[in-house]
C-alpha cells in the first residue's frame, strides 16, 4: 500500500485538529469549558433521572421533575440497542457535551470528507472545511449551548458524501456511509436538522436526476453508447435509480438504528404545542406549531446582508461593544452589566426578537460562493446553489411568502420553530460551492478565459451587495422611542454607522486580496498550491476575528463550576424538610412556568425549560396561570404543596390534594374550552370535570358517598407508582399526575391484572379512573411504551445491518484499489512574453588534436 497517496489527507486532517485545538486552546490544553446556559437547563430538567440512573443504573421512561410530569425520553434518551452509538462516541473522540473543540472539529472533518468525495484537492478540502467549521453560526450554538444541534449540523456532510458516491455508481461504499451518518446524526438527536439534511439530499438526487437526462439526450443526439458506470458515472438514469434506492434504504436504516427514539418522539409530538389540540380553535388548523410560533424567529431579507457584512444589523446580544459611545455613556448611568445589555439591544436593527451573534458565512466565502455558481460544472453547483438559497429562504420566515406555503403545504415544515436555524445548513451550501469554484478555478479542463470572466462576475456580484449594504442600513425597534432622547438617538446611530463602515471596509480587504491572489494565479505569477492556501489562510483569518466577538476567554470556566448544579437556596432547604413520598413545588424566584429548569435541580417542579412542552400544559399556563390572580385551586390538584414567591418566601398552598383522592362527583362538560374555563373556579378535592369524549369509562357511575374511602400512594418511582385504596362502593380517583394518553404507554394494573383502558382525562391536565369497591386493593400505574420496547428490537437488528452496509464498504474500497489522487491543482503557464528565456549554449569548440568536437 502506498501510504504517501495518504499523507496529504493526514496532512489536511491534522491542520483542521491543530486549528480546531487552538482556536478553542482554553477548552483543548487546560479543560475549561464554556459557560453554556442552555446545557444547565438540560442538566436541571434531568436530574431525577440521572438520579435513578446513579442509584439504579437505569434510565426512567418518565420524569416528574419538570412541568408536572413529561416522558423522560424527551431529555435523556433510555435507547441500548443502537449499534451505531459506539461509532458516534468514536468520531467525537469519546468527548461529551462540554468539548467544543472537538464538536468544530468533527464538522470540518466531515466537511473535508464531503468536499474530498466531489474531487477536489486536499488543499481545497481544507479551506472548505474551514468555512464550514469557525463560523459565527456555530460559535453561537457552542457558545449557548446548543450541543446536539451543533452535533447534527457537523455529520451533515458525511451524509452528503455518501449521496454523492451514490449519485457515482458506488452503491456499497455509498449506501454504507449514507446509512452510518443517518444513524449518528439522528442519534445526535436534533430532528430539525436532519429534516433539512434529507431535503438537501432530495435536491442532490433531483439535480443529479436532471443532469442524468440531460447527458443521455446529448449522447443519443451525437450516438454515443451508453459508457456504463466503470468510470463512476452512475450509469445513466438506471444507474440514477438504482442510487436513489439505495438512498432510501440508507434513510430507512439510519432511522430504524433509532427507531427506540424516533416512534416514542413521534407519538410525544401528538400531545405536544408541535401536535393537535382539543380547543376547537386549533382542532381545524391540524397538527403543528402555530404559524406566529413557528416563525417567531425569521431573519430579515435585508438582514441577510450580515452573510456578507457582520455588523450590518449591529451585532447580536454575545457580543460586547466596549468601544461605542452608547456603552460608554451607559457605563456612567447604569454600570457595566446593564451597560452591555442595552448596549446590544440597541444597535440591533434586524427583524428577529434578538440575536445571539451576527451571522456571518465569510466574505472571501461568499465572493468564492458566487464565482462558483458562474464556473462550476455539473450537478453540484446546481445542488448547493438551490440548496443555499432554499436555507437562506428558509430562515426568512414570516418576511418571505413561500414560506405560508411550505408552512401549509410541506411534511413536517410546521413541526419546527426558530426558522432562522436554516442559516446553518446554508453555511454548508456556501462553503461546499465556494471551495469547488476555487477547485474549478485551478481545473485545466476549463478555459482561461471563462475563468477571468467567472473572477470578474463574482466580484461584480459581491460587489453589488456591498453597495446594497450601504443604502439598506436599517433602523432599530426601540428609536422611536429613542428619539425623545436625542443625545443617546445620535450616539446609537453613530454607533451603528461606524460598526458598518468597519466591517465593510474589513470585508472589501479580504474580498480584494483573494481576488488578487487569483488574479496572479491566472496570469502565472502564482503557484495554485500557493494560491489556494493564501485564500485558505485569509478566510481563516476573517472568520477568526468574527468568531472571537463571541468566544472570547472570559467566556470559559472551569468544567467543575460549569457542571456543578446551582447553589441550593434556604428555601430549597426549607422544602425539603417535607419527608412526603411525593408532592411538587412551583417556584417563582427563578423563573415563570416555562421558564425555569433550575428548579428541577432540588424538587419535583411545576415549571421548566423546554421546545416540546404537553399542549394541555401550555393552554393551561397560557388560559388560566398567566392571566387569573388566583390559581391555586389549579395548582394543587396538580399537588402543588408549595409556592415559592418572587422574593424567596415559602408559602404552603392549602389547596393541595395530594397523590390522589377521592372525588364528591363529577361533571361531563361538552367541550375542551368549556372544561378549561371551569379550572377557574373548580374546588378539585369535590369535583372533577370531565370531557365527554372521554367520558366513555364512566356511564352508568353514580358516586354514593364513603366517608371512609381512602386512597394513598404507597410507593414513588417516576415511570411506576403503587396506590393502595379501599371504598365499600365504587368511587372515581383522581391522580395528580400529568394525563398522557394510555395507548402511549400507561398501562394500570388492579391487584395485579391489567385494567383494558386504564384511565381517563379529567381537570384538563390529570388522570382520573373509575375503581370498583374493595379493601386494600392494590393499583399500578407503569409507563411502558409499546414504541420504546418494539423500536429496540428493530435499532439491533437495523443499526447491525448499518454497521454491515459500511464496513463492506470500506473493505471493497481497500481491496478495489480505487482510493482517489489528493492533488487536484493545475498551474496556469505564464504568458510567453514574461517566460524567462535561457541563455543559449555556446557554440562547441572543435577539438583539433583529437579531430572532435
Amino acid at each position: 500500500m502506498d501510504f504517501k497517496k495518504y499523507l496529504p489527507h493526514a496532512i489536511g486532517i491534522g491542520l483542521l485538529l491543530v486549528v480546531s485545538a487552538f482556536f478553542f486552546a482554553p477548552n483543548a490544553f487546560s479543560g475549561k469549558v464554556l459557560l453554556q446556559s442552555d446545557n444547565d437547563k438540560a442538566r436541571g430538567m434531568a436530574a431525577e433521572i440521572q438520579h435513578y440512573m446513579d442509584t439504579e443504573g437505569e434510565v426512567p421512561l418518565w420524569t416528574n421533575s419538570a412541568f408536572g410530569g413529561m416522558p423522560g425520553f424527551q431529555i435523556y434518551s433510555a435507547a441500548k440497542n443502537n449499534l451505531t452509538a459506539p461509532a458516534f462516541y468514536t468520531l467525537f473522540l469519546g468527548s461529551d457535551y462540554t468539548t467544543v473543540w472537538v464538536q468544530a472539529f468533527i464538522a470540518m472533518f466531515c466537511m473535508y470528507l464531503l468536499i474530498s468525495v466531489l474531487k477536489a484537492d486536499w488543499r481545497v478540502a481544507v479551506f472548505g472545511a474551514l468555512a464550514y467549521g469557525i463560523t459565527s453560526y456555530n460559535m453561537d450554538l457552542l457558545e449557548t449551548g446548543h450541543t446536539t444541534k451543533m452535533m447534527t449540523l457537523a455529520m451533515a456532510p458525511g451524509i452528503f458524501a455518501g449521496a454523492v458516491l451514490l449519485g457515482r455508481g458506488r452503491l456499497l461504499l455509498g449506501g454504507g456511509l449514507m446509512a452510518l451518518f443517518i444513524a449518528m446524526q439522528i442519534y445526535a438527536n436534533h430532528v430539525q436538522i436532519t429534516y433539512y439534511t434529507l431535503l438537501l439530499v432530495g435536491i442532490y438526487f433531483l439535480a443529479r436526476l436532471v443532469e442524468v437526462v440531460m447527458g443521455e439526450r446529448k449522447d443519443r443526439a451525437l450516438a454515443v453508447p451508453d459508457a456504463g458506470i466503470a468510470d463512476g458515472s452512475g450509469g445513466g438514469v438506471t444507474g440514477w435509480l438504482k442510487g436513489a434506492l439505495v438512498a432510501a434504504l440508507a434513510v430507512a436504516l439510519g432511522f430504524g438504528s433509532n427507531l427506540s427514539k424516533i416512534w416514542p418522539t413521534y407519538e410525544y409530538s401528538q400531545e405536544t404545542i408541535r401536535g393537535g389540540s382539543d380547543l376547537s380553535a386549533k382542532a381545524g388548523k391540524g397538527n403543528g406549531l402555530s404559524i406566529d410560533y413557528a416563525f417567531g424567529w425569521s431573519y430579515g431579507k435585508a438582514e441577510s446582508l450580515t452573510l456578507l457584512v457582520p455588523h450590518f444589523a449591529g451585532g447580536g446580544a454575545n457580543e460586547r461593544f466596549p468601544d461605542t459611545k452608547i456603552y460608554k455613556a451607559l457605563v456612567q448611568q447604569a454600570g457595566r452589566q446593564q451597560a452591555e445589555q442595552g448596549t446590544q439591544s440597541y444597535l440591533y436593527t434586524g427583524d428577529q426578537p434578538f440575536v445571539g451573534t451576527a451571522i456571518y458565512f465569510g466574505a472571501i466565502v461568499c465572493f468564492l460562493f458566487f464565482l462558483g455558481a458562474w464556473l462550476v460544472p455539473g450537478s453540484a453547483k446546481w445542488w448547493l446553489l438551490a440548496g443555499g438559497i432554499l436555507m437562506v429562504s428558509f430562515a426568512w420566515g414570516k418576511n418571505f411568502d413561500l414560506n405560508f406555503f411550505w408552512f401549509k403545504n410541506l411534511p413536517m415544515f410546521n413541526k419546527f420553530r426558530a426558522v432562522s436555524m436554516a442559516l446553518g445548513m446554508g453555511q454548508l451550501c456556501a462553503a461546499a460551492l465556494a471551495a469547488l469554484g476555487l477547485q474549478s478555478l485551478c481545473d485545466p479542463g476549463i478555459a482561461l478565459a471563462r475563468k477571468k470572466q467567472a473572477l470578474w462576475v463574482g466580484l461584480g456580484i459581491t460587489g453589488f451587495f456591498f453597495v446594497l449594504a450601504m443604502m439598506l442600513a436599517g433602523s432599530g425597534a426601540q428609536d422611536e422611542q429613542l428619539r425623545d432622547n436625542a443625545e443617546i438617538f445620535k450616539m446609537i446611530q453613530d454607533d451603528r454607522a461606524s460598526l458598518l463602515r468597519s466591517d465593510l471596509l474589513r470585508s472589501l480587504m479580504f474580498v480584494a486580496l483573494a481576488a488578487g491572489f487569483i488574479w496572479l494565479y491566472l496570469g502565472g505569477r502564482v503557484k495554485a498550491a500557493v494560491a489556494v492556501l493564501s485564500i485558505a489562510a485569509l478566510s481563516l483569518a476573517d472568520q477568526w476575528g468574527v468568531c472571537t466577538r463571541t468566544i472570547t476567554a472570559d467566556k470559559y470556566e472551569t468544567k467543575r463550576v460549569v457542571t456543578n448544579p446551582p447553589m441550593e437556596q434556604a428555601f430549597d432547604k426549607q422544602i425539603k424538610q417535607d419527608k412526603s413520598l411525593s408532592y411538587r413545588v412551583l417556584d417563582l424566584a427563578r423563573g415563570g412556568f416555562t421558564s425555569n429548569a433550575t428548579a428541577s435541580f432540588f424538587h419535583k417542579s411545576l415549571s421548566g425549560y423546554h421546545a416540546a412542552k404537553l399542549q394541555r400544559y401550555q393552554e393551561v399556563v397560557d388560559s388560566v396561570l398567566a392571566t387569573q390572580k388566583n390559581f391555586m385551586n389549579v395548582i394543587g390538584m396538580m399537588n402543588g404543596k408549595y409556592i415559592v414567591t418572587q422574593k424567596g418566601e415559602v408559602i404552603p398552598n392549602a389547596f393541595a390534594c395530594g397523590n390522589a383522592w377521592f372525588v364528591k362527583n363529577y361533571a361531563i362538560v361538552p367541550t375542551a374550552e368549556a372544561e378549561l374555563e371551569g379550572l377557574k373556579t373548580l374546588n378539585p378535592k369535590d369535583t372533577a370535570l370531565i370531557q365527554a369524549s372521554y367520558a366513555s369509562t364512566l356511564q352508568g357511575l353514580a358516586i354514593q358517598p364513603d366517608s371512609t374511602a381512602s386512597i394513598r400512594l404507597t410507593a414513588y418511582h417516576p415511570d411506576k407508582m403503587e396506590y393502595e385504596y379501599s371504598a365499600k362502593t365504587d368511587q372515581l380517583a383522581v391522580f395528580s399526575e400529568m394525563y398522557y394518553s394510555p395507548e402511549r404507554g400507561w398501562n394500570v394494573f388492579l391487584d395485579g391484572q391489567r385494567v383494558a383502558g386504564g384511565f381517563t382525562k379529567a381537570d384538563y391536565l390529570l388522570r382520573a379512573m373509575r375503581l370498583p369497591a374493595g379493601q386494600n386493593r392494590k393499583l399500578e400505574m407503569r409507563f411502558e411504551p409499546r414504541s420504546f420496547y418494539v423500536g429496540e428490537k428493530v435499532s439491533l437488528v437495523a443499526s447491525f445491518l448499518t454497521l454491515l452496509a459500511f464496513f463492506g464498504g470500506m473493505f471493497w474500497l481497500w481491496r478495489s484499489r480505487l482510493f482517489g489522487n489528493p492533488v487536484h491543482l493545475a498551474d496556469v503557464e505564464p504568458p510567453v512574453a514574461s517566460r524567462p528565456v535561457a541563455p543559449a549554449k555556446p557554440a562547441a569548440v572543435p577539438d583539433r588534436k583529437k579531430g572532435k568536437r
